[in-house]
């Protein structure tokens, strides 16, 4: 879904999205988790004189693989989107040194702003680097990958010294 910049009208454009993840894992291509529907977003499109304002929030379930067990779990996500677009004149285009300001900046080229590649973006960004089924998951274990959450498994449990602290075991501490 694109929305032409000059079809915002003054007073802002309100938009309510329900979409059944399809298009958003389009633009996604390869990744590593699934969309499951409906995708909903509410969306306040504003815009001043040489900027674009999005605000709203929107709520996804997707399906992913847990870091630690490799199950497949589904997790609702819920988004806070709130994006400042500016509005890059034509005759701006030329190389410039980029300031820290520049650096948060969204520049939009052309008069339209893809709500799907928003949505996606926004996604992308709340989705955990190291996605677990449960706070507590248990994992694999790393000799024989036994699932620790099923059972616990029958491997002697040995322990991992750092070299470099070695020494360290065998400091006695006295006792009072």
């Amino acid at each position: 879904m694109k929305v032409d910049i000059a079809d915002i009208p003054a007073h802002g454009l309100q938009l309510n999205i329900t979409k059944d993840g399809d298009e958003l894992q389009a633009i996604a291509g390869a990744v590593d988790f699934t969309m499951l529907p409906p995708v909903s977003a509410n969306l306040s499109l504003s815009k001043t004189d040489g900027e674009v304002l999005i605000d709203g929030n929107m709520a996804a379930v997707i399906k992913q693989q847990c870091a630690r067990c490799l199950k497949q779990f589904e997790q609702v996500i819920n988004s806070k989107i709130d994006i400042v677009y500016t509005i890059e004149p034509e005759h701006i285009k030329k190389e410039k040194e980029l300031t820290n300001e520049d650096l948060s900046s969204n520049y939009l080229e052309g008069s339209e702003i893809d709500i799907n590649a928003v949505l996606f973006e926004q996604l992308s960004l709340d989705i955990p680097m190291q996605p677990v089924c449960k706070p507590d998951c248990k994992g694999l274990c790393p000799k024989c990958g036994a699932d620790l959450n099923q059972r616990k498994c029958s491997c002697p449990a040995t322990e991992q010294i750092d070299q470099r602290f070695a020494k360290l075991k065998e400091l006695k501490l006295n006792k009072k």
